[in-house]
């Protein structure tokens, strides 16, 4: 039997077979050996090598992007890690970033923002509102969580969006404009197509096999428009920057070496409770060896970084020490500052000719995703696909009576309205309950969640 296809029914049907990107991911993962020589100092790459005179003619542009990843439950509940470290993350925050002009920093997660949100006074909040008006603070992604992007069904991660985003409209009236992705166990094209329906230009993303990133960086691809495979245009295309070390800690952050990026980090000077683990210690700048330690820059932030006063002034002090004495010596060609996310999109974009209308772009279009992400040998994380089937069960049967509800409730409402019987209808009662049902589902939806790789008190906690 032979059964036609409508192309007004299937718009595939018009495109089948035809491949408009530069890199399919399928034909990446077939070239590559999936080995594990040893790079040296970069262990999973390989031995870098820089011409001096690279940036003879232009400025190299540094942006330093201070954050604090909080996950919203892992090895403490979400009430927990807000009552002990992510509270005075944020109250820091609102204080020392009035202190100079030029320092940035970056927040992620809805959910212990709004929490914390509610239980300031309006002179704190009026404080925010100027920080993000005036660039220093920047809300990146702007879900309810960082959410993992192979266990969630799409519904779900359309809910934890949407909670978000009209929680930041409603309480500041900011709407994100790129992600951040910099802890998620793999990357779906999935989630880089629901940031651009929901409007977003960029994205940044981390976790990815370390064979990939290797290749990438040998190809200089880690930089590329990330478009659905079934697109033909370019309709879906976001660019997309890949992390290209091992983790989003300082010490893999700022180049290929973590012996020398962990002198950076300086939360870890001596006399601390957190020391390089290569012992190594950094070393606070001053004049007398500001020369030499101008040589590295990194990027500062961890999981729950700047929970005390003291590493704000550590941070920022010391880097700014290096940021000025770099810019004030043209013969270094460096322009260096701290920045968002979205400072180093917007430069990027400039550096690219984005902004202009050409017909082609410096940067290539990928196909595909970054699934089953290793971070070294053979640790393949994929156990968390099918680990604690309880609760990943419960997920979806809440996700399906949630849905249930919110239609439902679309059509009492407009019922309502049509028969003039709004004062009959308890909608805004309905609607809160509803709403607390988003923020249930949305909070299970973070990376450490649904995947089962929090603690066992700590998934009970989600599921109670």
């Amino acid at each position: 039997m032979y059964l036609s296809v409508d192309p007004e029914d299937c718009q595939f049907a018009l495109v089948s077979g035809s491949h408009t990107s530069d890199v399919q991911m399928p034909e990446v993962y077939d070239i590559l050996p999936f080995d594990n020589p040893d790079g040296g100092v970069w262990k999973q790459g390989f031995d870098i090598t820089y011409d001096e005179h690279e940036w003879d003619n232009e400025p190299l542009q540094v942006f330093v992007l201070p954050h604090s990843h909080n996950d919203p439950g892992w090895l403490k509940t979400f009430d927990d890690y807000f009552r002990d470290q992510t509270q005075h993350i944020l109250n820091n925050m609102v204080i020392k970033l009035q202190e100079d002009k030029g320092r940035k920093f970056m927040w992620s997660e809805i959910s212990y923002f709004s929490k914390w949100w509610d239980g300031i006074d309006s002179q704190k909040k009026d404080a925010v509102k100027r920080l993000i008006e005036d660039g220093q603070f920047e809300i990146v992604t702007g879900g309810w969580v960082m959410p993992d992007e192979a266990s969630p069904h799409y519904f779900a991660l359309i809910e934890q969006m949407t909670e978000g985003h009209q929680w930041l409209e409603k309480a500041l009236g900011v709407k994100p404009k790129s992600g951040w992705a910099i802890d998620p166990f793999g990357h779906s094209p999935t989630m880089a197509y629901l940031l651009k329906r929901a409007g977003f230009s960029n994205m940044l993303i981390q976790r990815v096999h370390y064979s990939v990133k290797k290749y990438f960086a040998t190809q200089k691809t880690l930089e590329f428009f990330w478009r659905q495979i079934w697109d033909s245009e370019s309709s879906t295309d976001i660019l997309c920057h890949m992390m290209p070390f091992y983790s989003y800690d300082v010490p893999h952050t700022c180049g290929p070496d973590p012996k020398i990026c962990c002198q950076f980090d300086f939360k870890r000077l001596p006399g601390g409770r957190v020391n390089c683990p290569w012992r190594v210690p950094p070393e606070a700048i001053n004049s007398g060896n500001i020369q030499h330690r101008v040589q590295y820059v990194t990027s500062i932030g961890d999981d729950f970084r700047y929970t005390e006063s003291s590493e704000w002034d550590q941070q920022y002090q010391n880097y700014q020490k290096l940021f000025d004495y770099m810019n004030s010596h043209p013969e270094l060609h460096v322009k260096a500052q701290f920045g968002t996310l979205s400072d180093y999109f917007e430069a990027l974009r400039k550096a690219g000719g984005l902004d202009e209308k050409k017909d082609s772009s410096v940067f290539p279009v990928l196909s595909g995703d970054f699934f089953t992400y290793a971070d070294r040998d053979h640790h393949y994380w994929s156990g968390y696909f099918t680990s604690r089937p309880f609760y990943k069960r419960l997920d979806r049967i809440l996700e399906s009576y949630l849905r249930a509800a919110e239609i439902l409730y679309s059509l009492a409402l407009s019922q309502s309205k049509k028969n003039e019987r709004m004062k009959a209808f308890p909608s805004v009662e309905h609607y809160k309950l509803m709403t607390e049902a988003r923020r249930n589902l949305g909070l299970f939806q973070h990376h450490d969640a649904i995947t089962g790789t929090a603690k066992d008190w700590v998934v009970v906690d989600y599921g109670t």
